[in-house]
């Protein structure tokens, strides 16, 4: 499947096959790839089968979710979805968009390429927000993730981003993290990415 969308007078494609991006036709990192020269491939010593369980559990965690906001049709099997309801009620926080993708440009050109979970509304100001169904939440590396998202998402969209958000979602677990912003941090790995890369 090939998802095609149009974003600051660039053409974004996604292969979803081969999880790549493509920007006017050229291939480009995903912000995924950007937090591996800092954290390395995080799950490099667990086991295939489990990453690919894993990896199965979360999309359907994401897309029940994105079903809820979008069509408002509810799966009822889905326990992660009743405590991201619960953390919606909790915290007053409304959705007002997800899966949205973005593209990162570093002195005009385009870079990279990310999809977010959730773009939110709270106390009148809007945020990014990040679901994890891992067993352990990272917050170092949410917070790096979101910080990319940010800039990524003011310059597709101009919009300022004012508070990054971390959803836990996991069977009985049910966090809501506050991540801070820091571009600074941000554009040190940013630049240190593309760094590499120009010496590869």
């Amino acid at each position: 499947m090939i998802e095609t969308w149009e974003i600051a007078g660039h053409i974004l494609e996604y292969y979803d096959e081969t999880h790549q991006y493509l920007i006017d036709g050229i291939c480009v990192p995903s912000v995924t790839q950007i937090l591996k020269v800092k954290f390395g491939s995080k799950y490099s010593d667990v086991r295939q089968d489990v990453l690919n369980s894993a990896a199965e559990e979360g999309t359907r965690v994401h897309k029940a979710i994105e079903n809820y906001e979008k069509l408002n049709v509810e799966d009822i099997t889905c326990e992660e979805l009743r405590n991201y309801k619960f953390l919606k009620k909790q915290y007053k926080f409304e959705c007002l968009d997800n899966e949205v993708p973005i593209i990162l440009f570093k002195d005009g050109k385009p870079i990279a390429a990310g999809r977010i979970d959730l773009v939110l509304e709270l106390d009148k100001e809007i945020g990014l927000g990040d679901i994890k169904r891992t067993a352990v939440f990272d917050k170092e590396y949410t917070a790096y993730q979101l910080n990319i998202y940010r800039i990524g998402y003011k310059q597709s969209y101009g919009v300022e981003i004012k508070f990054l958000k971390g959803l836990h979602l996991r069977k009985d677990k049910r966090k809501f993290y506050n991540l801070p912003i820091n571009e600074e941090m941000t554009w040190n790995l940013i630049n240190e990415c593309f760094r590499k890369e120009v010496e590869e």
